[in-house]
């Protein structure tokens, strides 16, 4: 069983969701962990928890109730407030281990490297009895978290762990995968979990997290040797989860051995979720073979496996075929629309700096002609994001972009203009024109300024930060203004996202640092008469024209998100909602009121993190752009991505349905959503 699971279950053993647990003669009641969320106590700690009252927080953490300091500790993963570190770290030898093990993880989460030297001190190597490897799992991960290089030494030179010691193995994983997140490797650590995922041995969800640390940590590359052991693990593993991150860690090797499996598996590969990593992991490798083995997957009858394989050539062709990606798209003319447009794309990108103007000219009316046409504005945004692979195209795209009828597709238009003019090789584009050209974006970029709406605005002042173009050298005390009146209009908190934008942007053009961003003031309290109407049966439905999707709730972890969830589906905003974004293999992410993903409503609600990972498909999360700015946008998992553990709120899983998750595509329609 994997670490959260094993958790999550363990502590609705001992608790129960909605109703308390009868103490064990042994352990006096007031020592016992319980979360029911009827409880007047217990809601008074999630709301000092939502409300950010860590003074009133850090009293708890010395209640006589263990359930008081139990939520007092976990609330400091949400909070990430340093000044409880010491109190926190006092509760690293309370008497009841769930409430050490909410310490540790919160002193993780806050991340001050105050909380290092306890936490390794906390540590019990004592445990001959194996009683307490939760907490070691979790104080190691905390320390990958805060730790030092030296302590990372020490605990990759760990080789006491036996196969069986499941949650020591994946504590251990776990802590240089955060480690790897944060910059920090050795090659002792990058061997070790090269030796882990080979080993058919250790258990499955170390093995996970050790692929997940060779896939992202930046800065290491897999040698001949490493990969001919990973190479072996994929195909000995009948994980899908382990494979995907395995496909990754290949791509970066860039070796021989490396380019032997991922080009003998990828044929084979039945998900296609490990199909789409496959093919990203191709890059880098001789154009000409990558070519032959990707091109067939265009045509490929899963539509995410399709686009993939487009959006590659858009990322990773070559000028000699420039004139090879749009001929495919020619003559399959009933292949998705998103996967056609991005072969154009990519002919337009690599033929944009060749001398093969009729190639470039027909590419040019193929795009426009698909805009003109569509009555989809996801396709027509995408057709203005191909266009502007040539950025000669900047009026064309001013013009019709900002006249569309669809804000999502207005948008598009400015966040395409704001692109162009972060070209890195904007002078050698537009040679000796660069100058009046720049002029004419950067009143096209005031005019998104001047729009008042706050997707367009967002996307404009993001512009202004272009480095090569030194806008604030052409702004005045005016332009500076405008800014300001600007972010008078914003309706806060609503607008959080653009306002933080626009001040950014002022910076930019004042020569100034960039502003620390703030976290929206408390303005959404949790809704306790929603929660209270909840069983451990509740189940959230959300009718697609693909299917439905049931979800389950996870009012423990995230009682705020959950309330603000149910409580817009019962209200019916949801419903004809659309999924505004997909990427193959990560997320799809929908709720947005205006299509665009600049949309909320007017309210904020806070970042609620508890002991739940995103460790496996179907995962529900609030998105945000930062802490405590979530509102009414979700997102649910192709798969898993621990990248986005303890960052994002997780509050949810999908039960049923995960197959039509699989399939949803961008602007498919939330028809209704009813919670059951």
């Amino acid at each position: 069983m994997r670490f959260h699971s094993y958790i999550l279950a363990l502590l609705l053993g001992l608790t129960g969701l909605f109703s308390c647990v009868p103490p064990e003669e042994h352990i006096p009641a007031n020592q016992m962990i319980n979360l029911d969320l009827r409880d007047a106590g217990v809601k008074h700690l999630y709301d000092l928890r939502d409300e950010g009252r860590t003074d009133s927080l850090v009293r708890y953490l010395s209640h006589s109730a263990a359930t008081m300091r139990y939520l007092a500790a976990l609330s400091f993963a949400s909070v990430r407030d340093s000044s409880a570190v010491e109190p926190l770290v006092l509760r690293l030898k309370d008497t009841v281990e769930e409430v050490r093990i909410a310490a540790a993880f919160a002193l993780g989460q806050i991340g001050s490297q105050r909380a290092e030297e306890p936490l390794v001190d906390a540590f019990r190597q004592d445990d001959s009895m194996s009683m307490h490897q939760r907490f070691n799992a979790i104080v190691l991960e905390a320390i990958g978290k805060c730790g030092s290089a030296a302590n990372l030494e020490h605990i990759v030179s760990i080789s006491t762990y036996y196969p069986s010691d499941t949650l020591l193995l994946e504590g251990q994983c776990r802590a240089i995968y955060r480690y790897g997140l944060r910059g920090i490797s050795n090659p002792k650590g990058t061997a070790l979990m090269v030796d882990y995922v080979a080993n058919k041995d250790i258990p499955e969800s170390a093995r996970l997290m050790a692929a997940h640390y060779l896939a992202r940590t930046a800065n290491i590359t897999p040698d001949s040797a490493q990969a001919v052991l990973l190479a072996a693990a994929f195909v000995r593993s009948a994980d899908p989860d382990v494979r995907m991150a395995l496909a990754r860690a290949l791509g970066k090797s860039k070796t021989t051995p490396a380019f032997g499996i991922l080009s003998k598996v990828i044929n084979s590969e039945p998900d296609w979720r490990v199909k789409c990593d496959l093919i990203n992991a191709l890059a880098g490798f001789d154009a000409d073979t990558v070519r032959a083995l990707i091109m067939p997957f265009v045509q490929d009858i899963n539509p995410h496996i399709a686009y993939t394989a487009a959006t590659f050539f858009v990322d990773h062709g070559n000028r000699q075929d420039g004139d090879y990606y749009w001929r495919i798209a020619r003559d399959n003319p009933n292949l998705p629309w998103a996967t056609r447009i991005a072969l154009y794309r990519a002919s337009y990108k690599w033929l944009s700096g060749t001398i093969v103007q009729d190639k470039k000219e027909y590419i040019n009316y193929k795009l426009r002609d698909f805009f003109l046409k569509s009555d989809n504005p996801y396709e027509r945004a995408a057709c203005l994001r191909a266009l502007s692979e040539y950025g000669w195209q900047y009026r064309w795209i001013q013009d019709k972009g900002m006249g569309d009828t669809s804000i999502v597709v207005q948008t598009a238009a400015m966040e395409v203009l704001a692109g162009i003019c972060d070209l890195p090789d904007f002078y050698r584009v537009f040679g000796a024109n660069s100058s009046r050209v720049r002029r004419e974006l950067f009143n096209y970029l005031r005019e998104g300024i001047e729009s008042e709406d706050p997707g367009i605005m967002a996307a404009a002042a993001e512009g202004f930060c272009a480095q090569e173009l030194e806008y604030n050298r052409l702004a005045d005390t005016s332009d500076t203004n405008l800014f300001q009146e600007a972010m008078k209009k914003l309706k806060l908190p609503r607008d959080l996202e653009t306002y933080t934008t626009l001040k950014k942007a002022v910076a930019c053009l004042e020569g100034s640092p960039a502003p620390k961003t703030e976290n929206p003031a408390y303005n959404h309290p949790i809704d306790w008469e929603v929660l209270d109407k909840l069983t451990q049966t509740t189940r959230v439905v959300l009718q697609t024209a693909r299917g439905n999707i049931s979800l389950q709730l996870y009012p423990v972890w995230a009682p705020g998100s959950v309330a603000n969830f149910i409580k817009l589906a019962q209200s019916g905003y949801y419903n004809g909602k659309l999924f505004h974004r997909v990427v193959p293999n990560f997320v799809v992410q929908g709720g947005c009121p205006r299509g665009d993903g600049y949309g909320s409503l007017d309210y904020t609600i806070r970042t609620e993190i508890g002991l739940a990972w995103y460790q496996d498909e179907g995962y529900l999360g609030m998105a945000s752009s930062g802490p405590d700015t979530e509102g009414v946008q979700f997102f649910i998992t192709h798969s898993p991505t621990p990248h986005l553990d303890g960052r994002y709120t997780l509050f949810g899983k999908v039960v049923q349905g995960m197959d039509v998750v699989q399939q949803l595509q961008v602007g498919d329609v939330i028809k209704k959503v009813e919670v059951k």
